[in-house]
């Protein structure tokens, strides 16, 4: 018999990977929008520290490796808002169509999700077993 697993405690490092690495679950649109926001804070310091601005040189490597890390880490923000309105991982892909993928991840944090359960969790910002 197996004792059932409590979710790790909120500001756990655990938590912490399940937002940024896991494409499972939902978010709500106030933890969609902290966790974009401190992504692309971390990100704007890094490529700034990485970019030299005396330079000829195009974009360093290292700023280019960094765009790969940070793509996962927007797109299960992402996968996981579209958990919470109802809407399957794909409707993510729209977020890679200029224009209409600012506008999509706009829209995503700013359009409710379900209230209640749905297809992808009971309530948002659960971590799934």
């Amino acid at each position: 018999m197996s004792t059932p697993q409590l979710p790790p405690p909120k500001g756990s490092s655990a938590s912490f990977l399940w937002l940024y690495f896991g494409f499972a679950g939902r978010i709500n649109r106030e933890v969609y929008w902290l966790g974009i926001g401190l992504l692309w804070s971390v990100l704007f310091v890094l490529v700034g520290m990485m970019i030299d601005p005396y330079s000829d040189e195009g974009m360093p490597g290292g700023v280019i490796l960094l765009a790969i890390p940070s793509l996962w880490c927007e797109m299960a923000l992402l996968v996981k808002r579209q958990h919470d309105r109802g809407l399957p991982w794909y409707w993510c892909l729209l977020a890679f169509i200029p224009l209409a993928g600012a506008v999509w991840m706009v829209l995503a944090g700013l359009v409710a999700g379900n209230p209640g359960p749905n297809a992808y969790g009971e309530r948002a910002n659960e971590i799934p077993e």
